[in-house]
């Protein structure tokens, strides 16, 4: 009775987190849109991250990783590799291609991640990916696109393209750091990864943020308003920490396609978001996107149907052979 209980939670906590998740990253887009009309993509990005990380990820780290076997050197090389790689720069390469591109359009190229994520995943580390899985991501796709695009597509503005690159990087960016962080969960408490990473993170996003006038915030910040400091926390403490410390959590059970696959509940979250923060009015295509959509997410994560296996055919019987008497 037990092992049934704890089986069901394993299949389903994990799928509460990701909710949970996307819920704190839909409201990602709406605040950084809030903020950035004040403050710089890149002053934004390192001080979000920054905040996040000295007053989240680093305390955590150093607390479990006094009572933690020591790290070996194969796994402070992919720890620095997720982190650099990974975390820090995709919220910096977001930032900025968020500040190119209009929002219907920032939404429609992030949801490039899932199927970035998926054919990585078959690429570099031979992840299966079943026909019934991938006919969901295109639903679920197909969905979104028709969400952010209003039915039709117009043409893009001039700076969509330079947004587009930021934002094809921080996806990525972001690709790398769940596939190549998952091997060392199976065996390492989510948070220590996770703190261990992002003080890499933050060590590379730092000379990075010179070159793309992020250091300015030291000149700067006394001019932001208390609007703009309550945005920045929200998104270095829901966003860029709690967030995250969930997500590594629920990847521990399930596989990074269908982590990854909750993306496409942003769209319509984000317009429910939208409507009170920015005072639009969803329609009623809306909610029938965010319905397919879901058809969509449902394909992706069913409980998949285990063969059962063919009973193995007993040997036949060794004929003897008499011996031929000469």
């Amino acid at each position: 009775m037990f092992p049934q209980a704890e089986e069901s939670r394993r299949r389903w906590v994990p799928h509460l987190l990701l909710f949970v998740v996307v819920l704190i990253w839909s409201g990602n887009t709406v605040i950084s849109k809030m903020v950035v009309a004040e403050v710089p993509p890149a002053q934004l990005a390192l001080v979000r991250f920054s905040l996040g990380v000295l007053a989240f990820h680093v305390p955590f780290f150093l607390v479990l990783y006094r009572r933690a076997p020591r790290f070996r050197r194969d796994e402070w090389v992919r720890l620095a590799g997720i982190g650099a790689g990974g975390a820090g720069t995709s919220v910096l390469c977001f930032t900025i291609g968020l500040s190119y591109a209009p929002a219907t359009y920032t939404s429609l190229i992030s949801m490039i991640g899932p199927p970035l994520t998926a054919l990585m995943a078959w690429v570099l580390l031979r992840e299966k990916l079943t026909t019934i899985r991938a006919i969901g991501t295109g639903i679920a796709f197909f969905g979104a696109a028709l969400l952010v695009s209003g039915g039709s597509l117009a043409a893009p503005p001039p700076e969509l393209l330079t947004g587009a690159v930021f934002l094809v990087l921080s996806q990525g960016t972001w690709a790398i750091y769940i596939l190549f962080g998952k091997p060392i969960l199976a065996y390492r408490q989510p948070a220590l990864i996770m703190g261990a990473s992002h003080l890499f993170a933050l060590c590379s996003m730092w000379p990075i943020s010179l070159f793309t006038g992020g250091w300015n915030f030291l000149w700067d910040a006394q001019q932001w308003s208390p609007g703009v400091w309550l945005g920045i926390c929200y998104l270095a403490f829901a966003n860029t920490a709690l967030s995250q410390l969930l997500f590594l959590l629920a990847l521990r059970d399930v596989s990074a396609a269908q982590a990854v696959s909750y993306t496409y509940l942003q769209p319509p979250l984000t317009a429910v978001m939208a409507m009170f923060a920015l005072d639009e009015q969803p329609t009623v295509m809306t909610f029938v996107c965010g319905a397919i959509i879901l058809i969509g997410l449902w394909l992706v994560n069913r409980p998949q149907p285990s063969r059962a296996a063919r009973p193995a055919r007993e040997p036949r019987p060794a004929v003897s052979v008499r011996p031929v008497k000469q």
